[in-house]
């Protein structure tokens, strides 16, 4: 039997608040919607735990385009429009799922969806070094990120930035073979993509399927995340109520002042695909009626709230739904999805102690100390306890030169450039240092003796500088081989060579140890900028630190 019989890719998503029986689970979906689609439903006994499903379709007898192609063409055509679905509903071990076919995610709620459920997976499953996209979303600009490399690269190609960004869908090569679909299908790369839903091949009969969904929610409880991905845990809703209510008295005090509050429209992140579809965006505030436009209108939803009375201005905002038509017209059958009107504003809070609060997507977010926790999770993944170039300790009383050219003298098959700079149409003037040492396996090792942050940065950016000459400028790493070939005797570099890791090697003044609580913090600001542009351009990064060496060993050079 082939794989294709044995597994189905599904999305499945895990519902929040509703009780893991047949009866509420039904009771989730809108009593409007499944009218809307002739809903046929049945009880699945045999899967063995409580389990629903239904099936129907979004019908319209004429599609939204006839008329305007009847209008340009003088042919009168009426077409329907058809769009299929199927939704199963089931409870496993006291949580209820649903799992999507066809357009069936548009039946549940999206209140209903643990949004971080798939997502949550993907992070503890995937292989760091095979990341196929990644959605982010800059806090307070409305501003959505989306990479994508469809055959594969190391987290840190994707130019995310790990401390300043929510993360909000992600998918890589699975890496699980507790799974159905790892178990039976030999070596074929499978991805997997998690968001709110999780998508991936599933087992096709009923003790597949709950036996896969066991193992995901054993990973989400029971594991942490991979740690090269563990940033995107890092930001979290606040879930304090007394928090939230603060926050929220805030909001409604701020909305009804001329200036309002700092917000900008930005689409939910599993609206895009809608979004783009769509021709007119609606939006309803209370009973009144719908405003509709050709844009996301924030001015007006300013504006109705501005003159709520105080105290009902954050509930009117709860309540408001934003609708997306797929024509201009904006009739009942051209509704493409209706969502909570909240999910469409990102809104920044600067509190009067300093502190900085985000509204994205409906649920508040403290980005201070989160920028703070990823800011210290980059550093200490940088610092590795043991380099992968082999560096001799720093003597007392030697400055860089000195350091360097004792690398070269005792450790076989470095070579010291250090203050050996490249000519370039860029760097022109003084040239460029591309590094203070290369090591046997080329990686180009950066060294520095430092007492501040200044230095430090200065050293960092060092790094960047010399990557991106020897990227863009032939000129650099031809410059760069003629260096290496007149220093270092017989060897030799390609003229096209592009360095695959960057080491910076540090000797950080009155400290014993570099780590993350030794490094200035300005300096932790520089290495992870340097870093994240470094890993842009597929290098890889480590930061050690030089341990001085000790009486016995400097007697022994002495002597």
């Amino acid at each position: 039997m082939s794989q294709s019989t044995l597994t189905a890719t599904r999305t499945l998503y895990r519902l929040i608040g509703v009780e893991p029986t047949m009866e509420a689970m039904f009771d989730s979906i809108p009593a409007a919607k499944l009218d809307e689609i002739g809903a046929e439903f049945r009880p699945l006994n045999h899967l063995g735990v409580p389990a629903i499903a239904l099936h129907g379709r979004f019908s319209k007898e004429e599609a939204s385009w006839c008329a305007d192609f009847s209008r340009l063409t003088g042919w009168p055509v009426r077409q329907p429009s058809l769009r299929s679905l199927g939704l199963v509903l089931f409870a496993v071990d006291g949580h209820a799922y649903a799992l999507a076919y066809g357009d069936g995610f548009r039946l549940v709620p999206g209140l209903l969806k643990d949004r971080r459920f798939g997502l949550r997976f993907v992070i503890r499953s995937i292989d760091p070094e095979d990341v196929r996209a990644a959605v982010a979303r800059t806090p307070g600009q409305g501003r959505t990120d989306i990479a994508v490399l469809p055959g594969g690269a190391p987290v840190g190609t994707l130019g995310l930035d790990t401390y300043t960004k929510l993360v909000q869908r992600m998918s890589g090569r699975l890496a699980r073979p507790e799974l159905t679909c790892e178990r039976i299908g030999g070596r074929r790369v499978r991805s997997v993509e998690g968001g709110s839903g999780l998508r991936l091949p599933y087992g096709a009969n009923a003790q597949a399927l709950i036996s896969d969904v066991r193992t995901i929610a054993k990973v989400c409880r029971d594991e942490l995340p991979h740690p090269q991905l563990e940033f995107v845990d890092s930001v979290v809703p606040i879930e304090d109520r007394s928090t939230i209510v603060l926050l929220e008295e805030a909001v409604d005090e701020a909305l009804g002042t001329i200036d309002g509050i700092r917000a900008v429209a930005a689409v939910p992140s599993d609206c895009f695909v809608d979004f783009a579809r769509s021709r007119a965006i609606g939006i309803r505030l209370g009973s009144g009626d719908e405003r509709v436009t050709d844009t996301f209108d924030l001015d007006y939803v300013r504006g109705r709230l501005r003159f709520h009375r105080p105290g009902r201005r954050i509930s009117a905002l709860r309540q408001g739904q934003v609708t997306l038509y797929r024509d201009r017209r904006a009739r009942p059958g051209d509704v493409i999805r209706t969502d909570w009107l909240p999910r469409w504003i990102d809104a920044d809070l600067l509190q009067a102690d300093g502190r900085r609060f985000i509204l994205m997507e409906g649920e508040w977010h403290e980005f201070d100390q989160a920028y703070l926790t990823g800011l210290a999770a980059t550093t200490r993944r940088l610092i590795v306890p043991s380099s992968s170039v082999d560096l001799p300790p720093w003597f007392e009383g030697d400055d860089e030169e000195a350091y360097n050219k004792s690398v070269q003298r005792t450790r076989s098959g470095f070579i010291c450039l250090d203050r050996k700079t490249v000519r370039t149409p860029l760097h022109q003037r003084n040239g460029v240092e591309i590094c203070d040492l290369l090591a046997p396996d080329n990686t180009l090792v950066m060294v520095k003796q430092a007492s501040g942050s200044a230095a430090l940065s200065h050293l960092f950016n060092q790094g960047v500088v010399a990557v991106d000459a020897l990227l863009n400028q032939p000129e650099a790493r031809a410059g760069f081989a003629a260096r290496v070939a007149a220093l270092g005797g017989e060897r030799r570099l390609p003229e096209s060579f592009l360095p695959e890791r960057v080491v910076y090697a540090i000797l950080l003044k009155g400290h014993t140890e570099l780590t993350v609580d030794t490094l200035y913090p300005f300096a932790q600001v520089a290495l992870a900028h340097a870093a994240r542009t470094l890993q842009s351009h597929g290098v890889r990064v480590e930061v050690v630190g030089i341990p001085l060496a000790d009486s016995l060993e400097a007697g022994h050079q002495a002597a």
